[in-house]
Parts: structure tokens; sequence; C-alpha cells
């Protein structure tokens, strides 16, 4: 048995300044019954439209001024009572709130906001499948191309709950609608054999039709066809610039033009190298030069402090001349005769005159100093001008094997230049060739373009596997009495309608009631057989009107009627009511369930005001 899935606890629905409308549920059978029009119906309806509905709910005139439906259930794998709350404005409606707590507690509980769209990211489709273990990703849509679509938890519910239209219909209940053009859908017998046998499908890549194929390819050679003129075009045009040039010709002027450019360059290497020399023996000069010159300056200033030295003795000298021939004279002051020292005048004399020898030789050798060094700059500039005229010399030299290296580089240039252009000849008639080869190749591929059928068989159970489906039904069938018990196989599974025949007879040959009870058994057995393999199924069933007929309206339109025995209604109560410990059923009908009935969770609506509980909606 599966310890994943949900078990609904609560329906409410509440409203600004309405009483909630509840019902509670439990474990097992449940049953919601009574009179007509006291909101069976649309309690069923909220349930489906909590579960992701696209559409609201009718609303009777006795729930206007209800605005949230809340559904409370527990998640078996968590052991965690959820609430989901969805509004019924149809501007909220396609946010569900999926909230962490019962009803209770509302206020203080986390919550996330879920889309109804089940491409969204967060949606609540992907939300609810997670509780109860469902992976299963993509369904088949149609078996014609193998195109599928998303698995989502609608394609649960069609399975799971039926309304009292559906639950009457003479189509499959596998089926969303009684036309033929339901009858066809394929989605709906590939999402059925998807939930029996656990296996979905891969997800559908559409192939190309071979019309679309063969355009492509059409395109493709155009496209070639137009590199290949480019190409003829390009080709033509090289040979005409290259035309009188053969390869032969063309490889050996390079070598030559590549052999007189290397000579020429090491001519040119080693005039570089005697201009360099020149150069630095210039530059060497240059320095000699200026350090002579600043010599030179240096000794002129030095003659010249001498020349003075000399000048100051000599004038030194012609004073103490001047001064001895002065008359003695009295102080102008104190009238005494002033007394003058005697000097010997000739030592005085011989003084000078060797300071004065001494200052003329230093001088003399001084001259003939800055006459060596007027002699080596002279000498200097000399060569300074030789090597001057040798460095231009080279440089011209240079100059004019720069002016050949250039010529012959272009000439060698568009050599190199013609021999590239027959490369790329040669290239593009490879490419030409290849090309012109694609374009064959295509052109024959577009010829055997067929088309291409993906047709993909829907993953049928094996008919062992459906036989064991089948007798789960006839169980249910012959414990609500509805078929006499036996160990022949009363129920078997057609392919071509996808639908039980029972007692050989084919459902659509029954009357309502008997097609109501059938489709029941066939929806109740799906989940008794998920369960029972551990098999993805949210663990509940609900049921409207599977036991209510309509005689009176039968009986208008001329339709065949046939109305559900008393001892078939109390057997499908007293049935699931024992069998139903490990599932949850929910049944809204209008016939009452036995009053002994025990293990049930029973909800009486008496439609009478003034008897105990009206309906869904209290008074």
């Amino acid at each position: 048995m599966n310890k994943f899935g949900i078990e609904i606890n609560k329906l409410v629905l509440q409203g600004a300044g309405k009483q909630d409308a509840l019902l509670t549920f439990e474990k097992g059978l449940n049953v919601v019954a009574g009179a007509s029009d006291s909101g069976k119906s649309f309690a069923y309806e909220c349930i489906n439209f909590i579960f992701g509905s696209t559409d609201i709910p009718e609303i009777p005139n006795e729930a206007i001024g209800y605005e949230s439906v809340f559904l409370e259930f527990f998640d078996k794998a968590a052991k965690q009572k959820i609430t989901l709350k969805r509004s019924l404005k149809e501007s909220e409606k396609n946010n569900i709130f999926y909230i962490y707590s019962d009803i209770d507690h509302l206020v203080e509980a986390n919550y996330e906001v879920l889309s109804n769209d089940s491409k969204a990211k967060n949606s609540l489709s992907s939300k609810l499948l997670a509780l109860f273990n469902c992976h299963y990703r993509n369904v088949l849509k149609k078996t014609s191309n193998g195109e599928t679509e998303a698995f989502t938890f609608r394609k649960f519910v069609y399975l799971m709950m039926l309304n009292e239209s559906r639950i009457v219909q003479k189509n499959s209940p596998i089926y969303m609608g009684d036309t033929r053009r339901d009858k066809t859908s394929s989605k709906e017998v590939a999402t059925f054999f998807a939930i029996l046998s656990g296996f979905d499908y891969q997800k559908h890549v559409k192939l190309e039709s071979a019309e679309v194929k063969k355009a492509q390819l059409k395109g493709a050679v155009d496209e070639l066809s137009l590199i290949c003129n480019n190409l003829r075009v390009e080709i033509a045009e090289t040979e005409n610039l290259i035309q009188g040039y053969n390869t032969d010709q063309i490889n050996e002027r390079i070598a030559n033009l590549d052999s007189f450019i290397k000579e020429q360059r090491l001519i040119v290497v080693k005039h570089e190298e005697e201009r360099e020399r020149s150069v630095q023996r210039l530059n060497s000069l240059a320095n000699e030069k200026s350090r002579i010159a600043d010599n030179l300056s240096k000794f002129r200033l030095l003659k010249k402090n001498y020349q003075s030295d000399i000048d100051r003795l000599e004038f030194i000298e012609q004073s103490h001349d001047y001064t001895g021939q002065l008359a003695e004279m009295k102080c102008p002051i104190c009238n005494t005769t002033m007394k003058s020292t005697n000097v010997d005048k000739e030592i005085y004399y011989i003084a000078i005159d060797k300071e004065k020898s001494k200052l003329n030789t230093h001088l003399t050798d001084l001259q003939e100093t800055i006459e060596d060094f007027e002699c080596d700059l002279t000498e200097i500039s000399k060569s300074i001008v030789e090597e001057q005229s040798k460095v231009k010399y080279i440089e011209n030299i240079l100059d004019e094997q720069a002016n050949k290296i250039s010529k012959t580089v272009l000439d060698y240039e568009n050599y190199l230049k013609i021999r590239d252009k027959a490369v790329e000849i040669q290239k593009n008639r490879k490419k030409l060739y290849d090309t012109t080869a694609r374009i064959e190749e295509l052109s024959e591929r577009i010829d055997n373009t067929k088309s291409v059928t993906n047709k993909v068989e829907i993953k049928r159970l094996t008919d062992e596997l459906m036989l064991e489906f089948c007798k789960l039904i006839q169980v249910l069938l012959e414990d609500w009495s509805f078929i006499t018990k036996t160990k022949e196989q009363q129920v078997i599974f057609e392919r071509k309608s996808n639908d039980v025949v029972v007692c050989n007879k084919t459902k659509a040959s029954y009357g309502k009631g008997a097609r109501a009870i059938i489709n029941s058994a066939f929806i109740i057995s799906i989940m008794k057989y998920c369960v029972e393999r551990g098999l993805s199924h949210p663990g509940f069933v609900v049921l409207d009107s599977p036991l209510t007929t309509y005689k009176e309206k039968d009986r208008k339109q001329n339709a065949k009627n046939e109305e559900v025995d008393k001892s078939v209604k109390d057997s499908f109560f007293y049935s699931l009511s024992r069998e139903c410990n490990d599932y949850q059923i929910i049944i809204f009908d209008n016939e009452l369930p036995p009053n002994d009935l025990t293990n049930i969770t029973y909800h009486h609506f008496t439609g009478n005001p003034e008897i105990d509980r009206t309906g869904f909606i209290p008074n």
C-alpha cells in the first residue's frame, strides 16, 4: 500500500459577513446525500475548482457573497496538514495559496503562492504531483506524429473525479466527454495507460516534413550555386591578372630576387658597421677637441693673470721712485717734523726683479703650452672634418643601397602576389570542384526525400494486466449486486472503445443508472490498481451522483432508462464502507445510505430549512 498521497479533511467556503460553509471528510467512505438542489454538486465543483479547474463553479443564489474556497488535506508522506485557498473572483482565481497549516491556524502559518498555469515555474500541478510521488513528465497527444504534452495533475483529476454528466456517459470514463470526437482522443487513452503502467513518454521532437526538408535542401543548393558562380568569376579575373606567367618562372624570379636582396642587405650591414666606427671616432675627436678647448681657455686665463701680476710689480716699482722724490713736511696738526724710516732700496728692487723674472719664465712656458694646444686643436678640427666627410660618404652609399633594395623588394612583393594569386586559383578550383559535388549530392537528396512518419503507439498494458484490472471492476460489481458472483470472467476490456464489456454487453447498451455504476467501478478500480502496486495516485476518488437516476427526464426524452435496484444501492454503500479502509472515497448523491451502515462519514442535506442541515450552504 502507498505511504504517500492525499486525504481530504475539510472543504470550507468563506465570505465577508457569511457563516462558513463546511464539509468534513475522513479516511474511508464519505457520503454527502439528501435532497436535490441542496448544494451537493456545487460542493463537488468547489473541490474540482480548488484542484485546478479553469472555470469558477456556477454560484447558486444561496452561495452569493462567498469569496474563497478552502480545502484542507493531509499529506501522507510528510504527515502534515496542508490548506489550499483559492478566490472565487475572476480577477484573482489564477493564484492559489498553498498554506502549511490546517484551516484553524492559517494566520501564523507559512505559505506559497502557486499558479494555476501548469507551465508556470511554481505551479499547483507540480506541487500536487509531488505529494504522491508522481514523476511523469510527458504524455502522448497524437499517435500520428508522436506529439506529446506535459503530464499535469489535471490528467489525474479526470480519472479520479466524475461529475454527474461524465458518470453516466456512454464513452469510456477515461474520456472527458460523450461525443464521437471525445472518443477519438489519444491523449486520454495514453494518460489512462500511463497511470496504470507507471511509464510516461519521451518529449516529442517535431520532425520536419518532406516539403520543408526539400525547401531547405533547395535553399542550400541555391546558395552553393551562387558560391560556384562567384568562384568562376574570381578564377577568371585572377587568371587575367597573372596572364603570361607560369609557376616555375615565378618561383625562379622570386628566388633570384630574394638572393639579391640578401646580398644587398649584407653590403648595407658592412657599410653600417663602417659608419658606426666612423661615428665613434668622430665622437672621440669631438670629445678630445672639447677637452683641449677647455684647457686652452684655462691657460689663456692663467696667462692673463701672470701678465696682471707683472704689471702690478712694475707699478709698485714706479710708485717707490715717486715717493722717494717727495720733500719732508711738518705735521699740519702738531707742527712736528715727520721722520722717515731708512730702507735699503737696493734690496727692495732686487726682490721685485726676481719676482718679475719668475713670472716672465712662467709666462714663457705657458705661451709655449698654449701654442702646442692650438696646434693640437687645429689638427683635431681637420680630423673631425675628414671623419664627417667619411660619414656623409657612407650615408650616401647607404641611401643608394636602400633605394636599390626598396625597388627590388617592391619587385619581389609583386612576384609574391602573383604567386599567391596562382595558389588562390588552385584553391578556388578545388573549392569549385567540391562545391559542385555537394550540389549534386544535395540535388540527389531532394529527389530521394520522401515523407517520413513518426507514428507512436500508445503504451498499453499486457492482456494479463488488463485482465487483473477488469477483475477489480468485476469484484466491485459483484459486491454491489450489479452482477451475479461467478468464477467466470464477466468483465473484459475492449481495445476499440477503451471501455469494459459487462456480461457480454457493451456499457453503451445499458441505461444511465447502470452506466453510472459501471463508470464508478471503473474509476475506483483505477485507484485500487495503482495503490496495490505502489503506482502514483492521490489515493482518493470523488463521485457525483453514482446512484441517482433521472427517470422522469429519461421518459420525456424517450431515452432508454434503467433505474438502479434498491439492493444494488445498499450493496454499493455496504461494500465501499468495508473495502475502502486504505483509500478515501467521497460520494455526493441524492440516494441515502442504509441507516445501519458503519465505517462512514455521513452528511445529510434535508433541503428543508426546518429540519436539521438544509444543504452545503448554512441557512
